[in-house]
């Protein structure tokens, strides 16, 4: 298996478990906040996917990230630029998401892109630099091993850590 082929599995793996990971959950459940200081998973997942969709999309494709080119900022009423990097407690707080469903559409459409664009992919193109606003010089290999799925996995942890503080079945292991 080469490097790119890794990276398509680890991104279906990922994106499977963040659907397994809050299928199910109440507004309640989604929103709580570990003792009432830590971010709720509402906030994590929509963090998470939007950055995913802001790196995938915008740094490395320079197109509109999905989350702007379908709309889904206005269709949830929320900032079109914002993603969570650099959020305050309280702004993290206010990112609610009333309808899972329809989040989860937006979801599914980004890990189709991220998908996409890691199947067509050629295995030399890992090595190159780019000079990418935010993130600095970094080749693709540290941008999608690490800020994608790296910071996916990480958040993904997260979930299941808050899902167990709620009493609720964290990680499937």
């Amino acid at each position: 298996m080469n490097t790119v082929k890794y990276f398509l599995a680890a991104a279906k793996e990922l994106h499977d478990s963040l659907f397994e990971s809050v299928k199910g959950l109440s507004n309640e459940q989604l929103h709580f906040r570990p003792l009432g200081k830590g971010n709720h998973i509402a906030f994590i997942l929509w963090h998470c996917i939007r950055t995913e969709d802001s790196v995938i999309n915008f740094l490395l494709q320079k197109k509109a990230p999905v989350w702007n080119a379908e709309g889904w900022d206005k269709k949830f009423g929320m900032d079109p630029r914002a993603q969570g990097t650099g959020m305050t407690a309280e702004q993290a707080t206010a990112v609610h998401i009333q309808d899972l469903d329809g989040f989860l559409k937006y979801t599914q459409n980004v890990c189709r892109a991220t998908e996409t664009y890691l199947a067509g992919l050629q295995e030399e193109v890992l090595g190159e630099v780019r000079d990418l606003p935010v993130l600095g010089k970094r080749n693709l290999y540290q941008v999608i091993g690490g800020i994608v799925l790296n910071h996916g996995a990480g958040h993904l942890g997260e979930i299941w850590y808050v899902k167990g503080v709620q009493g609720l079945k964290g990680s499937p292991i």
